[in-house]
């Protein structure tokens, strides 16, 4: 295994990162911090390579922070016939439950079988058969048929009179924001050079061949150079516009669609399990999906012509959601008012002519332009560690035939835990709550956060009362999480924006007072991050 770096991943030492490789060749620099990117740099670095990592936003902060949160082997990719990536996801289900057991997490799901649907229920029965077949017989549990009966009482108010019984079978579920950040952590742990805020302006060029990259500090403005052997273009909605620095007449590769969910009280709608059912007004495959003490319930999938930076969801599509829920709930009756948040992320969807947004294949694509960047986009968030272990592949290949370098060891992804084990910490003055959602959320990692909380009794009081965030999670994530703002730690490394009925306006004040403190911020600079986070919960709020 790669010997581990003790190296802080601390807001205050982000510069020192980008200042000190001006003058050093990379084997493999990765642009993008996402999901994709992020499992890019973690396999690269555990191979031994030298890796560098740069996003232009904070770490997930695209779609791998606005997903439905699953780890699930693609059960409606067996009505596309699309075999192999059901078995793949399945496979990598299985493999990041291994490797992340605290983030990655089994989860009951509900299939009702409608009465006048193409696919009765001994065909869905069939189906699941060969779902849990692709799955090597390994899922969490094997699936089982259930009765109108059995539904009713496992997920309350769900309209079963045009039902005839359904399916219960087993996917996870994770933090989707969360396993982006630990993979970062965990390649930087191994050698990475990782800085968020840094945006790439333009490609470095030698004989026509990319070697690098230019860019600036989003915070600073300060400009830097990296230079690569191999640069890799991970970048998700925006890989057409990397590939057009690279060649303006790079034809368009990518098909993004808009991803929106809602978040509601469980106690208005869902239960412990989740379940999908139709759109009644277009058929598409919807979810209710338990998340704390909420339900997830989305997701749309349209064409988005708009701002990449600027995604969020409008009336139109939290009407189509609420829609739906209720015509599956007619006793929930939601309503507007009862949506605490509404998010929305675009899918990086290879373009396919003639197919419809939810036709379009899932599969990921890899590719590289005559200059040598390397490309990849599609994918899911399933099947990101599958991914970047076939992306690291091809690097290798480039690396190996044409700079004579080799790997130090084989990929070690499927069988290296993502999160480093910490010694034990006593969790005095806080509740059962509370420790359960600290090791959810920092996996064996937890016991830094409390060592944290017992610098002070005050660290140990909730952030938002009714939810399970503790004060000693803003240093926590300033020191060790690479947070530079208000929307760094209140929207992706805690999740109090989706969750608390203020947005976390409440709460944003002192955060950002906590921020200034740690970063040196004046008061002017304070009042700018605390405006800047005002806006995007106006932005996010604007469905209303």
């Amino acid at each position: 295994m790669a010997a581990m770096m003790a190296i802080d991943f601390s807001a205050k030492t982000r510069l020192a990162n980008l200042a000190k490789s001006k003058d050093e060749w990379f084997d493999i620099l990765v642009v993008g911090g996402g999901i994709t990117g992020a499992g890019i740099a973690r396999d690269a670095a555990l191979r031994g390579y030298k890796v560098a990592l740069v996003d232009k936003g904070d770490f997930a902060s695209g779609a791998s922070s606005k997903s439905s949160k699953l780890v699930h082997g693609g059960i409606r990719y067996l009505e596309l016939f699309e075999f192999g990536l059901v078995f793949e996801a399945s496979r990598e289900r299985r493999i990041l439950w291994e490797i992340a057991p605290d983030l990655v997490r089994p989860l009951p799901f509900l299939f009702p079988v409608y009465r006048d649907a193409r696919w009765p229920a001994w065909m869905i029965d069939m189906g699941l058969w060969m779902y849990d077949g692709l799955s090597l017989f390994r899922n969490f549990k094997r699936h089982r048929m259930y009765s109108n009966a059995q539904i009713s009482r496992v997920m309350r108010g769900f309209d079963t009179r045009n039902t005839a019984g359904g399916a219960h079978y087993y996917d996870a579920q994770v933090d989707d924001a969360r396993l982006t950040l630990e993979s970062i952590r965990a390649a930087h742990r191994h050698g990475a050079v990782v800085a968020n805020y840094a945006q790439v302006d333009a490609l470095l060029k030698d004989q026509g061949r990319v070697v690098g990259v230019q860019g600036h500090d989003v915070l600073c403005g300060q400009r830097f150079q990296l230079h690569a052997r191999v640069v890799v273009n991970a970048t998700g909605p925006w890989t057409d516009s990397l590939t057009q620095l690279d060649d303006p007449h790079s034809p368009r590769r990518l098909r993004p669609t808009k991803g929106v969910h809602i978040l509601v009280p469980r106690d208005k709608v869902g239960g412990e399990s989740a379940v999908t059912f139709p759109a009644q007004s277009d058929g598409r495959l919807m979810f209710v999906i338990p998340w704390a003490q909420f339900s997830i319930v989305g997701t749309t999938d349209t064409d988005f012509q708009g701002d990449y930076d600027r995604v969020y969801a409008n009336a139109a599509d939290v009407d189509y959601v609420i829609a739906a829920v209720n015509h599956a709930f007619p006793q929930s009756a939601i309503q507007k008012s009862d949506v605490i948040s509404a998010y929305a992320g675009l899918r990086p969807l290879v373009l396919q002519e003639g197919k419809s947004a939810t036709k379009t294949s899932r599969e990921h694509e890899i590719w590289t332009t005559e200059s040598g960047l390397l490309n990849i986009a599609g994918g899911k968030l399933t099947t990101y560690r599958a991914m970047a272990q076939e992306l690291v592949d091809a690097a290798a290949k480039i690396l190996r035939e044409g700079f004579d370098i080799a790997p130090a060891r084989t990929c070690l992804t499927a069988r290296t835990g993502l999160i480093e084990g910490y010694g034990a910490v006593s969790p005095d003055g806080l509740s059962d709550e509370v420790i359960t959602h600290l090791r959810h959320v920092h996996g064996p990692q937890y016991g830094r956060v409390l060592q944290v909380a017992n610098r002070d009794p005050r660290l140990k009081l909730p952030i938002i009362e009714g939810l399970p965030y503790i004060w000693a999670e803003i240093p926590y994530a300033i020191e060790n999480e690479m947070a530079l703002t208000v929307a760094d730690v209140l929207s992706r490394r805690t999740h109090i924006l989706t969750e608390a009925t203020d947005n976390g306006l409440g709460a944003a004040p002192e955060v950002a007072a906590r921020l200034g403190e740690s970063l040196d911020w004046d008061k002017s600079k304070i009042e700018q991050e605390l405006r800047a986070y005002q806006d995007e919960v106006a932005r996010a709020r604007a469905f209303r």
